[in-house]
């Protein structure tokens, strides 16, 4: 039988003065679940060529006091999305997975409320945050808790994923969980899993919108299993503090690995658009020149790199309809003065 979450604590609405104000949870565990239920669509930004990965204009960060304890913001995926504002308001109808009568949002605050102990009892001060970001929020790091479903109850795993430029210190904050969740749950990961919606999660896009998190604000999406796999939810019901454990674990690894007086590790990669500089230049899957073939692309299509390893961008495109995330090598594109344009809110 499927053991319902524990009844969850307040809700702490972030209030960037010292005493933040005490709300009551919306939502309550429900009773064990009698059958499995198909999640609904994401609540994600899925980017185009021309609002992916934003480039320019980032700001450099402002080191902190080191006297200021860490804070870190744990977002309860969907927690009050029908409180969304209004540049968000398409997403006010998006509740995430479910298993029977158990939400994806009461799991997520079920574990949000078992990780802020362990990160407290370090001397982290943490922001439990709902769907709604508050406007230009900012911490040492930002973890937006989330868990997944599938119409069949075959898929399962955790998996984590950054902005689409992610800056070096998100890349840390991703590593240091990644270390700690498959050890400390025993889960397996759903490589290949990560999808355009988690890079484009809607609290990352601090060019779009309003409510977001800055640009210097480490960041990373958590989903951290399947409610709608019998193995994952034996793990995610039956033994949730190991999932806050091993959480928990990863965030204070980081910000003990973590030079807070390096802020260029805080800043995302700045990249122009960039065009092939031939017909059939190929994005491959690997940065390897016997990578797989995903498209070959002309001076007509608009690059956009979010990534650069050894000589390779890892870059998005579209070839007619078809997104395409891929490698293409440095030589083979060339830097235009193109500026990204960003749809506005309300037509993403």
């Amino acid at each position: 039988m499927l053991a319902a979450p524990t009844p969850p604590q307040a809700v702490r609405s972030f209030d960037p003065a010292p005493t933040s104000a005490v709300v009551p949870s919306p939502v309550s565990p429900t009773a064990d679940a009698a059958d499995e239920q198909a999640p609904t669509e994401e609540a994600a930004e899925v980017p185009a060529p021309e609002d992916a990965p934003g480039a320019t204009g980032v700001p450099t960060p402002t080191p902190r006091d080191p006297a200021t304890p860490p804070r870190v913001g744990l977002q309860v995926g969907h927690l009050r999305s029908n409180e969304l504002p209004d540049e968000l308001a398409r997403l006010r109808t998006s509740t995430g997975a479910r298993w029977g009568r158990i939400t994806e949002a009461e799991l997520n605050l079920e574990i949000v409320n078992r990780i802020t102990p362990l990160l407290e009892a370090e001397g982290v001060v943490v922001d439990i945050i709902p769907a709604t970001v508050p406007p230009g929020y900012d911490a040492d790091a930002f973890l937006a808790i989330h868990a997944d479903g599938s119409t069949s109850g075959g898929p399962r795993g955790w998996k984590l994923a950054t902005p689409w430029r992610a800056s070096e210190a998100s890349k840390a904050l991703m590593a240091a969980v990644g270390s700690a969740y498959g050890p400390g749950t025993g889960m397996p990961e759903d490589v290949g899993g990560v999808t355009f919606n988690m890079k484009g999660y809607y609290a990352f896009s601090w060019r779009r919108y309003t409510h977001a998190i800055t640009s210097t604000t480490p960041a990373i999406i958590v989903e951290m299993g399947f409610m709608t796999n019998a193995a994952d939810r034996e793990i995610l019901f039956g033994q949730p503090d190991r999932i806050a454990n091993a959480i928990a674990t990863g965030i204070l690894d980081y910000l003990k690995a973590r030079d807070p007086n390096d802020g260029a590790a805080l800043l995302p990669p700045d990249y122009p658009v960039m065009r092939a500089l031939a017909d059939g230049t190929i994005i491959r899957a690997i940065p390897q020149d016997n990578g797989r073939i995903l498209a070959r692309v002309g001076p007509e299509a608009r690059i956009v790199p979010f990534d650069l390893q050894d000589g390779w961008y890892q870059v998005f495109t579209r070839v007619g309809d078809q997104r395409i995330v891929g490698w293409v090598r440095e030589d083979q594109v060339a830097p235009t003065n193109e500026q990204s344009v960003f749809p506005t809110p309300t037509n993403p």
